[in-house]
């Protein structure tokens, strides 16, 4: 045997045979060369992989109340994606989405919620898809109507208010459309404002004669098109957040602080009434307020921090308030040790 042990490879069809130590000299060579050129490589990417203004990568999938589609896809996201970021929304009835998630067919990296009952839901859910929360912004219950309605005349008469406004909902004819109270907070919130409305006005049966039943199959419509069903005329009226109808240019009937579920110091009375949950259980009187967490499903966790952290800047919260929201002082929920750091510090500063 060759003492040298001579390796064999092959170059263009003919084998050639070069010493061990050969080999070993130009395998030196090709890796200091390697090192120098991947080396700089390496650092050009990870010096682009670090911007200080741009996304670190893909879309944040941001679910939420179907309430908020116009201020989320024309104002929140634009200004959102404006920073460099992705950004993509989708909403529905806020346990509508949060049943999808429960389902498996949506994984968004950020959910908002009417009401905390939503996330909630997650939190409990076997495995939970979701640990925190947090409470951002609150708004009461209005009755959006088109000023071309049959009824015009009487809606105006009654926001005047020289009618009863419930007076006019109940009238033979009168076209009410509302969310369901299975798939949205507002279809629930509906039933407990009329329920109210009864109580204050001493009259028991004012709810039956506004809905005829919690889930009169005749009323009850998806809330990503209520407004729409709205301005074409196939509804006299809808139940409706403040913001909604001001952002959508809609005349309203404002309900009195007892009954409108905005005004917290009336707290204990929204608890009197209550509408019946899909599962059996009763859900009471409480004050509207939006809920946003990042849930376990999130894929892009850096920029859904971003996000979250931008909606709660002086930008973020001048949208909201001009769209005719509350801004409430950050509140807590769920699992508070899981808050990322980076948001913890902006709602316990």
């Amino acid at each position: 045997m060759d003492p040298l042990r001579r390796k064999h490879i092959i170059v263009l069809g003919r084998t050639t045979a070069i010493p061990t130590t050969t080999l070993l000299i130009l395998n030196l060579v090709l890796v200091f060369f390697s090192y120098s050129f991947f080396g700089q490589e390496n650092q050009t990417v990870n010096a682009q992989a670090t911007p200080t203004t741009t996304s670190a990568g893909g879309d944040v999938n941001v679910l939420y109340a179907g309430s908020l589609i116009s201020v989320m896809e024309t104002k929140i996201g634009p200004a959102f994606s404006h920073l460099g970021y992705g950004y993509k929304g989708e909403g529905h009835g806020s346990i509508q989405d949060a049943n999808m998630i429960i389902d498996g067919q949506r994984f968004p990296d950020v959910f908002i919620s009417v009401g905390v009952q939503p996330i909630t839901k997650l939190i409990d859910n076997n495995p939970s898809l979701a640990k925190w929360y947090l409470g951002f912004a609150s708004d009461e219950l209005v009755i959006a109507y088109n000023p071309k309605s049959h009824f015009a005349a009487d809606l105006e008469k009654a926001k005047a208010g020289t009618i009863p406004w419930y007076q006019t909902l109940a009238k033979p004819g009168f076209r009410f459309l509302r969310t369901d109270p299975f798939l949205d907070p507002k279809g629930c919130y509906t039933i407990i404002t009329t329920k109210l409305a009864g109580i204050l006005y001493h009259n028991s049966s004012l709810s039956s004669f506004i809905l005829n039943g919690e889930r009169n199959p005749d009323q009850l419509r998806p809330e990503e098109i209520l407004f729409t069903l709205l301005e074409t005329g196939e509804a006299d009226a809808i139940p409706a957040y403040k913001h909604e109808a001001i952002e959508r240019g809609f005349p309203f009937l404002s309900l009195p602080p007892q009954i409108n579920l905005g005004d917290p110091a009336s707290a204990s009375y929204y608890k009197q009434a209550s509408c019946t949950q899909q599962n059996g259980s009763l859900n009471f009187g409480k004050p509207i307020v939006f809920d946003i967490t990042i849930p376990n499903t999130v894929k892009n966790t850096e920029d859904a921090i971003q996000f979250v952290k931008f909606l709660f800047s002086d930008h973020g919260k001048k949208i909201f308030e001009n769209d005719g929201f509350k801004l409430l002082s950050l509140t807590a929920g769920g699992n508070k040790t899981a808050i990322p750091q980076e948001i913890s510090v902006l709602t316990f500063k």
